[in-house]
């Protein structure tokens, strides 16, 4: 576990932060972390630290972080690293709890970087600090509207709050990337931590919070390497004991890529099939591709709470069905038969052309008959047969995509039934049914294969879940 909790928390929720090395150029990290703050208004205080400044952005100047006049719980540090060792007395003169340092130039560059950012930890847990860092974006609560970071996916306007997914990314520039994908498609997120190199607090400390917090419910990683394996099996084996799903995406898998793992944060990326091991052990939801991250953890932000196997698949396409099945099938879930009564029911709303089985077409009629999908798809839901429905919408637009979407929510809280949707058309032509089904929380996906990917994922962790005796294993 973290050695003190409540450390991250001057972090992850301080009251007051000096940002050192404040800029009013807002192309420079120091001027956007701090326009940041402002434009995303964190509710805390904000003092900007410059010497050559009385005041940035309309917050009042000060010439070194000692000068500030009330206590400061989080420092970012975005200057030369010549320099971080001064300022780094400073913070502890001051009490400064929390360090996030932006600055890169350390064991990223080789054996006297990796000396340098040792000495620096090690003064800091002499002096009671805890360190972000170096060489990171920073961090992000957005419950607490924390925007401590330079990552240019913060211009996206109207970021979503409230979100039950956090993340922590040793890559700043990838997990920038992930966010602002997340935030483009209304996904919220709660905590997020780029962890750089990791010289103190580690993917495994942020694991741990998260964990603890009560506001998150799935934890996404994107790794590239560890340095403490014990450490970390012990973070998996809590967030597995809390029920909370943890989802990692590997980086580095081959000889070239764990030398640029190496390169990058100055991180040891190991062994692929140890880790694969590890994985396994304690119940870790992998991503294949870099957006398995957040499909996966939209699928288990969602209804999808279910260890049932049995997949009821309906659509506005034969083509859409048949691609559905496929994937079922060969991803080990079933796609059973539907009930005697079922079919009888389906066969008396279905044109004469229509054929009542599961997977199930809708037909063209529903361009003229929009009940008919609500009405068949209440049926597989009544069905004893089905634990979970894969819905495929294709070219459905305007106010009928609108009137599917509120069918569906209103039969999705009817039921326990997990229900994601699958919709293939592009989002300009169907994005007011879209973001009904994403305010509502109904997973969605731009294809079937990533819908029957993601349902697979939390039908695997559930069923280990309910079947696992964890042991720790080496690494």
């Amino acid at each position: 576990m973290v050695d003190n909790m409540e450390e991250m928390h001057f972090l992850l929720n301080p009251k007051s932060i000096a940002v050192v090395g404040a800029s009013k150029d807002q192309s420079k990290p120091g001027g956007k972390i701090l326009k940041y703050l402002k434009e995303k208004k964190f509710k805390g205080r904000i003092y900007p630290v410059n010497p050559n400044e009385e005041s940035i952005l309309g917050f009042k100047c000060y010439k070194s972080i000692d000068k500030i006049p009330d206590r400061v719980d989080l420092a970012c540090l975005i200057i030369p690293a010549k320099l971080l060792m001064n300022v780094m007395k400073g913070c502890a003169d001051k009490g400064v709890k929390a360090i996030i340092i932006n600055s890169s130039g350390f064991a990223e560059l080789g054996e006297k970087g990796e000396e340098n950012q040792k000495e620096l930890t090690k003064y800091a847990r002499d002096n009671g600090m805890r360190i972000c860092g170096p060489n990171t974006n920073g961090v992000i609560n957005t419950n607490n509207s924390l925007f401590a970071s330079f990552s240019m996916a913060l211009d996206i306007t109207n970021i979503p709050t409230n979100g039950k997914i956090s993340f922590v990314t040793q890559s700043g520039a990838i997990g920038g990337g992930v966010i602002s994908k997340a935030w483009e498609n209304d996904i919220g997120l709660n905590y997020i931590v780029s962890s750089g190199n990791e010289a103190d607090l580690c993917t495994s400390d942020y694991i741990n919070f998260f964990v603890e917090d009560i506001n998150t419910e799935v934890i996404c990683v994107f790794l590239e390497g560890i340095n403490n394996g014990e450490k970390f099996k012990d973070s998996l084996y809590a967030a597995l004991t809390a029920k909370k799903p943890v989802i990692i995406y590997k980086n580095g898998k081959t000889k070239i890529g764990q030398e640029s793992v190496k390169s990058h944060t100055g991180s040891l990326a190991g062994d692929s099939e140890v880790y694969q091991t590890v994985f396994k052990q304690y119940g870790i939801i992998e991503a294949e591709e870099l957006d398995d991250i957040l499909d996966k953890a939209i699928a288990f932000t969602g209804t999808t709470k279910t260890s049932g196997n049995k997949i009821g698949i309906v659509s506005t396409s034969g083509g859409a069905c048949t691609i559905v099945a496929d994937n079922c099938i060969d991803m080990g879930l079933d796609v059973p038969d539907l009930m005697p009564e079922t079919n009888r029911k389906l066969k008396k709303i279905l044109p004469n052309f229509g054929i009542p089985q599961n997977p199930f077409d809708t037909t063209a009629m529903i361009a003229s008959n929009s009940s008919l999908f609500k009405e068949s798809l209440k049926l597989f839901i009544e069905d004893k047969n089905i634990d979970a429905m894969i819905l495929t919408l294709t070219t459905l637009s305007g106010s009928l995509a609108s009137n599917i979407a509120d069918d569906i929510i209103e039969l999705q809280q009817k039921t326990d039934k997990p229900i994601i949707v699958a919709w293939t058309i592009a989002e300009t032509l169907a994005k007011e049914g879209m973001d009904k089904l994403r305010k509502s929380g109904i997973p969605l996906y731009p294809n079937g294969e990533k819908a029957v990917r993601s349902l697979k994922s939390v039908i695997d962790y559930n069923d280990y879940q309910a079947k696992t005796h964890c042991t720790k294993v080496s690494m």
